[in-house]
């Protein structure tokens, strides 16, 4: 029976790194070489060969003049934001328990902004609802939804606390059918910092969604936001040119 090969020096140092600091904040600071050699008691080579292989894996990066970073070493994408079926359902799915906080439940004007996206006119009337979304009791997003009044004009009465609100849309007879979205990435104002428990001006991804129903009407405009290291963004892309098309010359 052949013996199992033992893993390199900087392979193991590598994991014992990960290990040591993998309960830090995102971003958070790791100590400099020379700190390392010192800490786990090795040559300054071994240790940059265990930051590459870190590096690799997406645990860490290096800027050069600001020093190296630790990322994090587990997925935080705990909810698909192109789901038409919303994050309560998709959560539940997922075999995880989810709540919210209301912060606002109220009807008001639509202001222009918001008015333009629901193609309705400014100081018409909506419904907005202002949460804070959890999964397993930690905190996702705060989220804020904006709805036109003359199709579910008694949302105000339900509470959203552990209540789906595309789930309270169907039963109104509202079927939703596509979403156009748009992610933007942004510094946290003083208001979103203390909501997400986070400082003023780190980064906070930023979904903006338009929702259709089956009559290709607008029934929702809704912006979640988040910390930006808990959202990853992937895309297909076609290429509509067949593959049989002969270069025209001219």
């Amino acid at each position: 029976m052949q013996a199992r090969k033992e893993k390199p020096l900087y392979i193991k140092l590598s994991e014992g790194i990960l290990e040591k600091y993998r309960h830090l904040d995102y971003y958070s600071p790791l100590p400099g070489e020379r700190e390392l050699c010192e800490i786990f008691h090795t040559s300054r080579p071994t240790i940059r060969k265990a930051i590459n292989v870190l590096e690799k894996e997406g645990k860490i990066i290096r800027l050069q003049g600001k020093g190296t970073f630790f990322v994090g070493d587990e997925s935080h994408v705990d909810h698909q934001m192109n789901s038409i079926i919303g994050f309560y359902n998709d959560v539940k799915l997922q075999g995880k328990i989810t709540n919210s906080k209301v912060l606002l439940q109220n009807v008001e004007p639509a202001s222009k902004s918001v008015a333009e996206k629901l193609e309705i006119q400014e100081g018409d009337l909506i419904f907005h609802l202002e949460r804070l979304r959890y999964i397993d009791g930690e905190l996702y997003s705060l989220t804020n939804s904006f709805h036109p009044m003359e199709y579910c004009p008694d949302l105000r009465k339900v509470d959203f606390t552990e209540r789906s609100l595309y789930n309270t849309l169907e039963e109104y007879g509202i079927h939703l059918a596509k979403m156009r979205q748009t992610l933007e990435v942004k510094a946290a104002n003083a208001y979103e910092a203390l909501q997400l428990e986070i400082k003023e001006g780190e980064s906070i991804s930023v979904w903006s969604s338009v929702t259709y129903d089956t009559d290709d009407r607008i029934v929702e405009y809704v912006q979640v936001k988040t910390q930006a290291y808990k959202t990853k963004y992937e895309i297909m892309v076609y290429n509509d040119k067949p593959h049989n098309d002969k270069a025209k010359v001219l």
